[in-house]
């Protein structure tokens, strides 16, 4: 994609007033030093541990521009306070805003991101960017990062925008808004999806990781959906941590008549069965001229599993009622809309039973999967999962408590070890369960699924937990190509 050169001048105004003597035409941006060269401006900001300026060894460049303080800056740096604060401004400046002639929906939220973005590309045939992929549906990258860095972000929306895509569906994690990855994303509609444990091992506590989230609401959007069944999502509007200026959709599918009378989107009569889930999909349109209030409903059936995705498919509602969809043409669109790769993926096997690949990786996730799956299995439901070597180790026993309360078997084993000893940290979780009935550890991932699988009998179901699309293992600082679904599918195919 091919983009015209800017002045440097124009592309630093608003951070530093820069030298006549210094100005010069800037083809091409980046913040890595191993992509310079003599057209391109190198953005040189302060990391966690290091200093990107730590790495340079003489490249040339058209321009270095460095974050403050550095001991001993390349002849000719440009000092930008708070660089790292303003690169995704100055991408966006550089890439002509390409949010602005698109409409952008950030979610965020601790579960249920992926698959909001994934349903929201179905529904509007745009584009995506988080865990799963960054692009259309058919044309899927490899996803290095939930929201990757500030440059990047704004170069897939400046590609798409030239491919004529009008909507976009991005995941926006806690680390990307505390670091200001999405500063210069212009979001047309912000979702809070739901809050619980996860990325303490980033944050400092759970109230650091709300605030983290609470950032994308200061924003003044045009709409925010958010999920009034989670007591984070209440905190949002009660405390007023949402724009005075943003439309509010609330969205609730509790049972009782509170939170969910508040809602503007909500979901009643909610049935689960061997075919999928069935609502009513309720919505109350304030119009705001007049303030009256107009109610609309209509059935809603989907193929889908697990009561979470109840939620998923009212915040897709909710942001097509905010992208001005007729209501009438809601539920129609939501029943087209099918599973994400390993978000309750269910695989048949030959028996009667299956096997359900999930992403659940926290606490809460494994009790939502579990609880969410229940409904669907009218036999003995099993439970694989793993915890994350070099990650939040408090969260460990609670995914075991989980795992024991809501499965009625449960087998521990490895997820991505990374640099611990996975010994270590299956001891870990297992401080987290009782007396240990109906609980074994099982290891390698593969072994522990092939135990599994010939156990299932007609009706059964085991949930495997904690890598859902991922296709690899890190061991060590190492990739693996490993997939549960292969693992699954292997097995079914094996004499």
């Amino acid at each position: 994609m091919s983009q015209p050169k800017k002045s440097l001048s124009s592309l630093l105004a608003p951070y530093l007033t820069l030298d006549p003597a210094a100005e010069r035409m800037i083809g091409a941006i980046t913040t890595d030093n191993r992509q310079l060269d003599a057209d391109t401006l190198w953005l040189a900001a302060r990391g966690v541990s290091h200093h990107a300026l730590d790495y340079y060894h003489g490249e040339p460049a058209a321009a270095i521009v460095y974050e403050p303080p550095y001991p001993a800056p390349p002849a000719g740096a440009l000092p930008c306070p708070d660089l790292g604060a303003h690169l995704g401004d100055i991408a966006a400046h550089y890439y002509d805003h390409p949010a602005r002639a698109m409409t952008v929906i950030g979610v965020t939220g601790t579960d249920g991101k992926s698959s909001l973005v994934h349903f929201l590309a179905q529904a509007t045939g745009g584009a995506m960017l988080g865990t799963i992929g960054y692009g259309p549906l058919d044309a899927l990258e490899v996803a290095s990062h939930t929201t990757p860095d500030p440059l990047r972000i704004q170069q897939h929306l400046a590609a798409w925008r030239e491919r004529g895509i009008k909507t976009v569906a991005m995941e926006v994690s806690s680390h990307a808004l505390a670091q200001h990855r999405v500063a210069g994303v212009d979001f047309a509609i912000g979702v809070f999806t739901n809050l619980s444990r996860d990325h303490l091992d980033y944050h400092r506590d759970l109230e650091d990781y709300f605030q983290a989230k609470a950032r994308l609401f200061a924003r003044p959007l045009p709409c925010a959906v958010i999920n009034i069944d989670d007591a984070h999502g209440r905190r949002l509007l009660d405390d007023n941590l949402v724009h005075p200026a943003t439309r509010i959709i609330a969205v609730s599918s509790a049972d009782n008549h509170h939170p969910r009378a508040a809602a503007t989107v909500s979901a009643g009569n909610i049935a689960l069965d061997a075919d999928g889930i069935h609502f009513t999909l309720q919505y109350e349109d304030a119009k705001r001229d007049n303030h009256a209030v107009s109610s609309h409903s209509a059935p809603v059936t989907s193929h889908l599993l697990a009561r979470f995705n109840v939620d998923n498919l009212l915040n897709t509602a909710a942001c097509l009622l905010a992208l001005d969809t007729p209501f009438t043409e809601i539920p129609a669109i939501l029943a087209t809309l099918h599973g994400v790769p390993g978000r309750a993926e269910r695989i048949r096997l030959p028996n009667g039973a299956a096997a359900i690949v999930d992403y659940a990786h926290t606490p809460a996730a494994l009790v939502n999967i579990l609880q969410g799956i229940r409904p669907h299995v009218p036999g003995k439901l099993w439970c694989i999962f793993g915890c994350g070597g070099d990650r939040d180790h408090g969260k460990r026993p609670l995914m075991a408590q989980a795992a024991e309360h809501y499965a009625d078997a449960t087998v521990i084993t490895d997820d991505n070890p990374r640099t611990e000893n996975p010994a270590d940290i299956i001891a870990d979780a297992l401080r987290g369960t009782g007396k240990r009935e109906n609980i074994w550890v099982k290891r390698p991932r593969e072994e522990a699924i092939r135990w599994v699988l010939p156990q299932l009998q007609a009706g059964d179901a085991v949930v495997i937990a904690g890598k859902g699309h991922e296709d690899y293992q890190i061991i060590g600082t190492t990739k693996h190509h490993y997939s549960d679904q292969e693992t699954v599918r292997t097995w079914l195919t094996s004499p």
